[in-house]
């Protein structure tokens, strides 16, 4: 009988081991979202995260509680809300941007836990967070959001051919930026071009920013995912207008603002493949330590005639005609 008893209850477990695996857990699962500031990019990439996890199944008020840190660009905050995400015990943090990858890092790097999901990271290994695809802590995965600046610069001597000397402003203190920044001056020089740069602390320097640009006598401004260039993105167009400078990023986000066109990373594909990432972990089909990190490659061409001609520029037709998006204002 007891042998009977047993065997029986081995036969439960594993039943309901393996409803489980199936769905998604009956118990909450917490989720700390954390990003250094707020723009349309990261936005995207954050709605992505969270209708990735509403079509698993996962609902807020059921099954799911997301709770959400934004620095407002402020590191030192940022700090605070990832040791509040491990204070709190969440199951999961989703970082968004590369300060908040390295702030949730240096809070879990002693425990190890929770683990992290990351995004909205030009490039994981200039951060000090992982060495290759495949050698990063063991708690931390996501995928590369590397900007396609070559493509984007190729881009600007289409549109404008007589184009010499490009602009390009960053905030020194962005990881993320300071690579992006010497990618483009390597691009730069294989192309013929000079690029100037003006860097910058907050976003309220900006627009003393591009206007320096301006007099040093640039044919046109390149920007890039730089998250202070993003978040105050309005001040460069301006100048970009009033001076009848291209402006041309490296963001499918910017063009709605008032880039005349871009060669970029779709934010919202990026965050959907993030929370591809995050429902696999939480079902249990994922292993973060034995997984790879993977480069997004979801680019969009997106043009905006309209914000061209504030720059006194014109799309060449055929360019027009091969966007992925245009932007009608």
């Amino acid at each position: 009988m007891l042998k009977k008893f047993a065997v029986l209850l081995v036969l439960l477990v594993l039943v309901g081991v393996s409803c489980q695996s199936a769905e998604p857990k009956d118990e909450k699962v917490v989720v700390g979202m954390m990003t250094i500031v707020s723009h349309p990019s990261l936005d995207a990439i954050q709605q992505g995260v969270k209708d990735k996890l509403a079509e698993a199944g996962y609902v807020e008020g059921e099954n799911l509680e997301i709770i959400e840190g934004n620095a407002e660009g402020d590191m030192a905050t940022l700090n605070t809300i990832a040791q509040q995400f491990v204070d709190e015990g969440v199951d999961v943090i989703v970082a968004t941007t590369t300060p908040a990858l390295q702030a949730a890092y240096n809070a879990t790097k002693d425990a190890e836990n929770p683990p992290i999901i990351f995004n909205g990271v030009s490039n994981p290994y200039a951060a000090g967070i992982a060495n290759a695809p495949d050698d990063h802590p063991a708690w931390v995965l996501g995928n590369q959001l590397l900007d396609p600046v070559a493509e984007a610069m190729a881009l600007i001597k289409e549109i404008k051919p007589t184009t010499q000397t490009l602009g390009l402003i960053y905030n020194p203190a962005e990881a993320n930026s300071v690579y992006l920044a010497e990618l483009a001056q390597d691009e730069a020089g294989k192309m013929g071009l000079t690029l100037e740069v003006a860097t910058v602390s907050n976003s309220s320097e900006l627009q003393t920013a591009a206007e320096a640009l301006a007099a040093r006598g640039i044919d046109a401004f390149l920007a890039i995912s730089d998250n202070t260039v993003t978040s105050g993105f309005e001040a460069i167009v301006q100048v970009a207008n009033d001076n009848d400078l291209l402006l041309v990023g490296t963001s499918a986000s910017m063009p709605p603002r008032g880039a005349a066109a871009a060669f970029g990373i779709d934010p919202y594909q990026e965050g959907l493949d993030s929370g591809n990432l995050l429902v696999s972990f939480l079902k249990g089909d994922l292993d973060l330590a034995s997984a790879e990190i993977q480069i997004q490659d979801a680019v969009l061409l997106t043009v905006n005639p309209a914000a061209a001609a504030e720059q006194n520029a014109t799309l060449p037709q055929e360019l027009v005609d091969k966007a992925d998006s245009i932007i009608e204002e």
